[in-house]
């Protein structure tokens, strides 16, 4: 009967040690999420930043050729900030058409992100339960053992 105990009182202990390492991981993780979003968006920050200063450049560098090639000192300027007048046009009449492609867009990313996260853990689930069924077996033998012994009752 103490041997029971044991193995019970065993189990208890296990499984608290188990729900601290989980909530340990659910912490780690968490912690590691905040991370990557802060350097994934400081990233992507800079990268946009870089990007709007070389398009920046690069559509002065049209004016100015266009204006050589005009002759004129502003016409180049005028044609380029028409084109970036017309895109704009077309942006803010198209809004509805581009919300829609970057919700979609968007929540095609984090639904694959989300189904490769499900996968891992259902992996790892189904490892720690064969872990846990091992575990059992092996109790429950050792119980069935012990329990077979002559003078034990």
């Amino acid at each position: 009967m103490a041997t029971m105990l044991e193995k019970l009182d065993e189990i208890r202990e296990n499984i608290f040690r188990y729900l601290e390492a989980r909530i340990e991981l659910f912490k780690l993780e968490t912690r590691s999420k905040v991370e990557e979003g802060a350097v994934t968006g400081t990233y992507f920050m800079g990268l946009a930043f870089l990007s709007l200063i070389t398009v920046i450049f690069i559509f002065s560098l049209l004016a100015a050729f266009l204006n050589y090639v005009l002759d004129s000192r502003y016409l180049g300027f005028l044609i380029v900030a028409g084109l970036f007048m017309i895109l704009t046009a077309v942006w803010f009449f198209a809004r509805k058409g581009i919300e829609n492609w970057i919700r979609n867009t968007a929540y095609k990313a984090i639904k694959a992100r989300q189904e490769h996260k499900a996968e891992e853990k259902s992996e790892a689930i189904r490892e720690l339960m064969d872990q846990t069924r091992a575990s059992m077996q092996e109790s429950g033998r050792s119980w069935e053992q012990e329990q077979q012994r002559p003078g034990i009752h």
